[in-house]
């Protein structure tokens, strides 16, 4: 699926936008109603560091393998209800319907309950077995344990015994993130008998971040957790500067203008349970006995700390960043 993944990535910067222009020289042809659609359940409201962006790309994906019908549906929360909306989709052919938006976590269980014909995966959230039906795929959501990933990594790529931190204001669970990269850089120092500084830089905009970026230099490390507004005002195209760590970049899917510059991301692997999904609904398999359920997110690979160039990173690196993420998976309250 990867070369798939990369037609994905060089097409999307919105469900929207590649919905109406995504091609691909190879679509087999569908041998299901092409009434069979795939719907995005999303607020109007765009939140930075949610999967929305990672699964808006798996559905253009699941559009290329299965050539079914991939669309997105907005809610105002101001003039709607989750459950009239969702009717109104399923009416006009949203039989998966696929989302990240905890707000729609227990409205969309409902729903799916009172039409088991149709397929739900929502990822992120917690949700109860006895509230979960058949037809209702949950799959779990760990920024934050990515973040202290992130945080460990950070640690034992500093040169200079400190490292720098961005939150974005509006970020997903901002707060959090911060405690936990700090956590990171904390265990790092732990196993490795080391002090390492984290330096927090003030949340706002990106010309905040550009004045600090204008001072490091390449022995500093700098992760950033911020929306696309960030990323598109930092000057990516200098080769020099501090080591930049990102989040939700779809690292590695695509050739980006700032690859060389950032090396290392947050990021979601949400492809295969949505792939499956559709799988399962154009097989007319919608429900599943034991329910569906992918618990643990670093466990299952469903967020991971990705490195496109292993090879330039020294390799007890490599060693302790991996036996950390063991303990994180069988400690994960930690």
């Amino acid at each position: 699926m990867k070369k798939f993944r990369n037609v994905v990535a060089a097409l999307v910067t919105s469900l929207t936008l590649v919905v109406s222009a995504c091609s691909s020289p190879v679509i087999p042809e569908p041998d299901h109603k092409a009434r069979t659609t795939a719907c995005l359940i999303r607020s109007t409201v765009l939140e930075p560091g949610t999967p929305e962006k990672q699964l808006a790309a798996d559905l253009v994906e699941a559009k290329i393998v299965f050539g079914l019908a991939v669309r997105e549906i907005k809610i105002d929360e101001t003039t709607s209800q989750a459950s009239a909306r969702l009717l109104q989709a399923l009416q006009a052919g949203c039989v998966l319907m696929v989302s990240a938006n905890t707000d729609y976590l227990l409205p969309m269980a409902d729903f799916a309950k009172v039409h088991p014909k149709m397929l739900a995966l929502f990822v992120g959230g917690e949700i109860k077995i006895i509230n979960q039906p058949a037809n209702f795929r949950w799959v779990a959501d760990d920024l934050q344990g990515g973040a202290r990933l992130a945080g460990f990594f950070a640690a034992g790529k500093s040169e200079n015994a400190r490292v720098h931190l961005f939150a974005q204001g509006t970020y997903l669970q901002s707060k959090a993130i911060q405690a936990a990269f700090v956590a990171g850089v904390r265990d790092f120092d732990e196993s490795s008998d080391t002090v390492t500084e984290t330096i927090l830089v003030k949340p706002g905009t990106a010309q905040t971040l550009n004045k600090t970026l204008a001072t490091l230099g390449s022995e500093d490390v700098v992760a950033v957790f911020g929306g696309r507004s960030i990323w598109d005002s930092l000057p990516l195209e200098q080769t020099d500067g501090p080591y930049l760590i990102g989040a939700d970049l779809q690292l590695g899917e695509a050739t980006l203008a700032f690859e060389s510059r950032v090396q290392v991301s947050v990021e979601r692997n949400t492809s295969k349970y949505l792939l499956s999904a559709v799988s399962s609904l154009l097989d007319r398999k919608v429900e599943s006995d034991p329910l569906y359920r992918k618990p643990g997110a670093l466990k299952f690979n469903t967020v991971e700390l990705r490195i496109t160039q292993p090879d330039s990173l020294p390799g007890s690196l490599l060693v302790a960043l991996n036996a950390y993420k063991q303990v994180l998976i069988s400690s994960p309250s930690r």
